[in-house]
């Protein structure tokens, strides 16, 4: 009975330390085929990207795009941004394009444009390409529909920001003050 207690108190007490870490709701982590109830946001600020030492944006490339087996799935890098694809997450193996239009804006344009998955992706960018002092960041997603950009949360794991994701679209990196 004690050690059942205790772990209940260990359980809520987790799941409060989350939620004040995620400022208490206002970044709820929602996917963006999920209503969200927060307003959009029209023109938000968008973490900057630095270029690693010795290295250019010309050395890196701002677009890339691989072949991603919908059978074993892969990962796919622009020295920024990377997606991974778990086994099954494509019903067919597919060209799979990153692009950075609004470089240095750390905004992403994910291709093949509206596609959906089986499972989720995650992408993520890793915390040292940001140039901020952020003590966190929250993915955003353009919207076509409303023309806003809406937040859809993320977390921080393995010194990166990541966020999974139902489909493609543009997607961007807000910094938390």
């Amino acid at each position: 009975m004690k050690r059942t207690r205790a772990h209940n108190f260990l359980t809520a007490l987790t799941i409060l330390s989350v939620l004040a870490a995620m400022g208490c709701g206002s970044n709820s982590p929602v996917t963006p085929s999920q209503e969200s109830t927060m307003p959009g946001v029209e023109s938000p600020l968008f973490a900057q990207l630095v270029a690693s030492a010795g290295s250019s944006r010309d050395m890196l490339g701002s677009a890339s795009s691989a072949l991603i087996s919908a059978a074993e799935g892969g990962t796919v890098s622009n020295g920024y941004y990377s997606v991974y694809f778990p086994a099954g997450a494509l019903s067919e193996d597919t060209e799979i394009t990153i692009d950075m239009p609004r470089y240095p804006e750390a905004v992403v344009e994910l291709g093949p444009h509206g596609i959906r998955f089986n499972k989720a992706v995650i992408l993520s960018i890793s915390l040292d390409r940001l140039d901020s002092d952020a003590s966190g960041y929250s993915v955003l997603w353009y919207n076509e529909e409303t023309g806003l950009w809406e937040n859809i949360g993320g977390y921080i794991e393995d010194g990166a920001s990541k966020v999974e994701l139902e489909h493609f679209s543009d997607y961007g990196q807000q910094p938390i003050k």
